[in-house]
């Protein structure tokens, strides 16, 4: 069974839903800059309804198991993004002027 990589469509869907193209380097990272905003804010969503559990809230259990997931889920994509951007600077510096 073959495992494939982590497929780049959810920073894809992430850059569409903000309406934007990335044309040139600062809009790069301007759109990698909101990807990592948006990453901070479903952890600190996490964090809050992990807060109201321990507060003894009336929070429902799959409420709390997705908002985990979908915070967990982010990071990893943001750790390949930042894994793939720093092989290809790698990769620049290995090449030959």
């Amino acid at each position: 069974m073959e495992i494939g990589g982590i497929d780049f469509g959810a920073f894809e869907a992430f850059l569409k839903e903000r309406k934007k193209e990335v044309k040139s380097p600062e809009d790069f990272a301007q759109a990698l800059n909101e990807f990592v905003q948006w990453v901070n804010s479903q952890q600190k969503e996490a964090k809050e309804v992990r807060e109201a559990v321990l507060r003894g809230e009336d929070v429902p259990l799959h409420r709390m198991v997705i908002e985990f997931e979908k915070a967990g889920l982010a990071l990893n994509l943001l750790i390949e993004v930042r894994n793939r951007l720093l092989e290809g600077y790698q990769e620049l510096l290995r090449m030959q002027v």
